[in-house]
């Protein structure tokens, strides 16, 4: 699993020597108590207990210990949860996770930021209900949802006690979604993408599906770039996609995978899946294309035409979007057939988890 990269946000200052004034409904955050305090031995990660209150003041407390509800990785993590927490002290407690669809319905997110993988729902969750868009791992029997697996509640039950989790330790790695047709970055041009003689592309890639071409980056107007084509990783060495050279292995769905492309202008190229070898490009197909290609829309308008596309086909063509996660875009010129390292000229690490803007 990738490491993760904390986002220090302060909302105030909480003391864990000194524990807060409870009251028999807490609700506020400055009523909050930290009630028990384990370190999960799989992560090394220090977990907080919270006394009882709604899903967003206990994300608030969270924030304020620098660090998130929980984020449930793995059905381990899920079962040692429940073990240690959710009968502590003899009292059967559910528990908050971080995990909420509040700001987008069926949109789950966990509270840091990280991908949506691994989920344990209870029989018939999560329900259909918009107003219950916070998930608690159930400590007993709520009809047919057994103790162990996950239900959606409203932000602020009435009906039962919940108990924020929190989670101390390495945050998320957060990483950008592209769902939709027309998702897609543009970035000004700089000179340092003025590349010639060898480059280097490479990429986190979490593919949703396999299905058809899905560009991760693209120069201007049918420039260099680097997709995926029906599952292979492709390189777009010139104008025509048929003559572009492709992996001899597929890139796994629903999974990260690293990839990687060197070309050398004339010498040739090799692609890389998780770093291993996946193919060769010959030096016929070692071409690194401006992308000044001229394109009908890029004539008729005018426009330069030449920034960085990711998420995308480039300038010439608003098509073949890709579906899934990308992180850490790199790009990188500057090496040989001898095996030098390459200069890094342009980075993407997409750290802000969310929102329009990047």
């Amino acid at each position: 699993m990738r490491s993760k990269a904390v986002l220090l946000v302060s909302l105030f200052f909480i003391s864990l020597m000194v524990p807060f004034v409870a009251t028999s409904s807490a609700q506020q955050p400055q009523d909050i108590e930290v009630l028990q305090t384990a370190v999960n031995p799989a992560n090394n990660h220090t977990y907080h207990l919270l006394s009882e209150s709604s899903w967003s003041t206990a994300a608030e407390v969270a924030r304020a210990l620098d660090g998130f509800l929980v984020t449930v990785d793995d059905a381990a993590e899920n079962q040692w949860l429940f073990d240690t927490f959710a009968n502590w002290d003899n009292q059967s407690r559910h528990l908050w996770t971080g995990l909420s669809d509040a700001d987008n319905d069926g949109g789950y997110r966990w509270h840091n930021g990280a991908p949506f993988y691994y989920r344990d729902w209870g029989a018939d969750q999560p329900s259909a209900s918009e107003d219950e868009g916070y998930v608690h791992i159930a400590s007993t029997n709520m009809g047919n949802i057994m103790p162990g697996t996950w239900n959606d509640l409203e932000n602020d039950p009435q009906y039962f006690p919940v108990y924020g989790v929190v989670e101390i330790g390495p945050g998320a790695d957060y990483t950008l979604r592209f769902a939709d047709e027309g998702d897609r970055i543009e970035i000004p041009h700089a000179e340092s993408l003025n590349i010639t003689n060898s480059l280097v592309l490479s990429a986190w890639v979490h593919p949703y599906t396999s299905d058809g071409l899905q560009f991760i980056t693209m120069k201007g107007d049918y420039g260099w770039g680097m997709y995926l084509n029906e599952g292979t990783l492709a390189y777009a060495s010139e104008y025509s996609l048929s003559q572009h050279p492709t992996s001899n292995q597929t890139i796994p769905v629903d999974a990260w995978t690293h990839i990687e492309i060197e070309v050398v202008e004339g010498v040739g190229g090799e692609f890389r899946i998780n770093g291993d070898s996946a193919g060769i490009i010959s030096a016929e197909k070692a071409l690194i294309p401006a992308g000044d290609f001229g394109s009908n829309d890029c004539f008729t308008s005018g426009d330069d035409c030449d920034e960085l596309f990711i998420g995308s086909m480039g300038a010439g063509c608003a098509c073949n979007y890709f579906n899934g996660m990308l992180d850490n875009l790199s790009i990188g010129t500057n090496i040989s057939a001898n095996g030098e390292a390459p200069t890094w000229v342009s980075n993407w690490t997409f750290p802000e988890g969310e929102g329009m803007d990047t």
